[in-house]
């Protein structure tokens, strides 16, 4: 906890957190081991000081929002990082405070110009999904995040696809919401 806060001045409520602990390749949130730590350093080329630690956490942070690619890796290295010790998946409530603070800045904000999806996501989970969360679901999440942002109609989305059914029905929640219509949708709808 020093370290990362007093040391490298990181915030342990937003994304910031798991920008360190991809790149030390924590196995668990508050855990971080020797070799991890000096690997994960060396692969960064700044192992040498604290202060060089700091800056370049800090340019990570400041492309989170905008490097899609660095930001799946930070996503997808959260939910290891994140399991508790023997489980294959997060929780649910784990799960809701990971993506408030991956999908808030200064991580990769999941909005539309119209929707602010990770609320509509965290309001559909809190009234119809009570299982965990498991890698597919988390990855997906992703994915379909990614795509909502860009495409708020949801037309990517389609029932053959390969969706888990949790996003089917966040579609199907969505479209019952008033989110999300497709203009096929708004036609058939005056006839």
């Amino acid at each position: 906890m020093s370290y990362l806060q007093d040391k490298l001045k990181v915030s342990l409520e937003n994304a910031e957190l798991f920008v360190v602990l991809e790149i030390v390749q924590a196995p668990s949130v508050g855990e971080i081991t020797r070799a991890g730590f000096v690997d994960g350093w060396k692969q960064t080329s700044c192992d040498a000081t604290i202060k060089d630690q700091a800056a370049f956490v800090r340019q990570r942070v400041t492309y989170l929002s905008t490097d899609t690619n660095l930001f799946k890796k930070v996503y997808r290295y959260t939910f290891v990082a994140g399991r508790d010790k023997d489980q294959k998946a997060l929780s649910l409530e784990n799960a809701m405070v990971y993506w408030e603070a991956l999908f808030s800045k200064p991580g990769w904000e999941w909005k539309s110009k119209n929707h602010d999806w990770l609320s509509c996501w965290k309001k559909f989970l809190s009234e119809k999904w009570t299982r965990s969360v498991n890698r597919d679901m988390w990855n997906m999440t992703l994915e379909f995040a990614l795509k909502s942002s860009q495409d708020e109609t949801l037309s990517f989305w389609s029932e053959e696809g390969a969706w888990p059914s949790v996003i089917d029905d966040f579609v199907e929640w969505c479209r019952q919401q008033g989110i999300a219509k497709s203009e096929s949708m708004d036609v058939d709808a005056g006839i």
